[in-house]
């Protein structure tokens, strides 16, 4: 059984923890997900699909035959989770989610509890996201001839549909980067890059890595640029138009920006108005598109003649 499954295992209620780690002794499962929901049945997220766990710890398709998550379990998993003190994870719980040892990230949906306008916290939990963290040293191999050029870096958007890996990819990417010479600032909002758990980074972020962990992009990227000096800007999911702003700054500055989006191709990622004044001012030389097996599809150059 792999060891990030094991780091997970001891946040489960005793009978779900059961079923996962007889599916985890499955050599051929790459469990990505472990979804537990009141009333509903326990899912698994398998090689970017979804099945359901049954009563005796195996795998299908039909709901009928799955093990049905009780609500006391959802209350117990997300006790365990914040180590029986949810005012100590206030912060990340309002946004959403808490960051496990070992970098794997836990995804918190309920009743909210709303102040001015924005979540404080949940009063009451219905359903939980166990994300596997995949950290893959080396996965970026393949990529990096087109990133780095000798003491330059290229501005890179890396394009991809949801769970075929780009957060695993620009992970690596952000410790090559580092690794090879370039002061690199890392706005982690959700804290899946770095994974950082009691101040100390879960992943390898590289020799030359500064990262703000759990603050909005935009403000992340921008006290990055006034105080660390960095060469490289890394952000993954470019997510509202503050986003855009703060990545345009970057620009700006001379700062190389990588960072990701969802997409299945360069034409429709340009035709998203949010992301248009990225591409009006050239911010990105490079747009990788990735497939399931992670592996780079293409690689588009673009001067001011060539468009993306």
């Amino acid at each position: 059984m792999e060891q990030r499954i094991l780091e997970v295992l001891p946040y489960l209620p005793a009978e779900i923890r059961n079923r996962v780690e007889k599916a985890a002794l499955e050599d051929w499962l790459e469990i990505e997900e472990i979804r537990i929901r009141a009333g509903a049945p326990l899912t698994l997220g398998i090689s970017g699909e979804s099945c359901f766990m049954t009563n005796t710890g195996g795998i299908t398709n039909h709901e009928a035959d799955a093990y049905v998550v009780r609500q006391e379990e959802v209350q117990s998993a997300f006790a365990a989770i914040c180590e029986n003190s949810i005012y100590a994870y206030m912060d990340e719980i309002r946004q959403g989610f808490v960051t496990l040892k070992g970098g794997h990230r836990v995804g918190i949906c309920g009743k909210a509890v709303t102040e001015d306008g924005k979540i404080k916290t949940f009063r009451e939990v219905s359903s939980l996201n166990f994300r596997i963290a995949h950290e893959i040293i080396g996965i970026a191999d393949s990529v990096m001839d087109s990133i780095v050029h000798g003491n330059q870096v290229d501005s890179v958007l890396i394009i991809s549909p949801p769970q075929t890996g780009k957060t695993t990819l620009i992970r690596d990417v952000m410790r090559q980067v580092s690794d090879r010479g370039f002061k690199t600032g890392v706005a982690d909002d959700r804290g899946e890059l770095a994974a950082i758990y009691g101040g100390v980074p879960q992943n390898r972020i590289g020799a030359q890595t500064d990262v703000i962990d759990n603050a909005p992009k935009a403000e992340a990227i921008q006290m990055l640029l006034r105080t660390m000096s960095p060469k490289v800007i890394i952000s993954d999911e470019i997510a509202c138009e503050e986003d855009v702003s703060a990545i345009r700054l970057a620009h700006g500055t001379g700062v190389s920006v990588i960072a990701t989006t969802h997409g299945d191709t360069v034409e429709e990622v340009k035709r998203r108005n949010l992301l248009q004044p990225l591409f009006e001012d050239k911010v990105f030389q490079k747009a990788i598109l990735l497939r399931r097996d992670y592996s780079m599809v293409d690689s588009v150059t673009y001067t001011r003649s060539v468009s993306l």
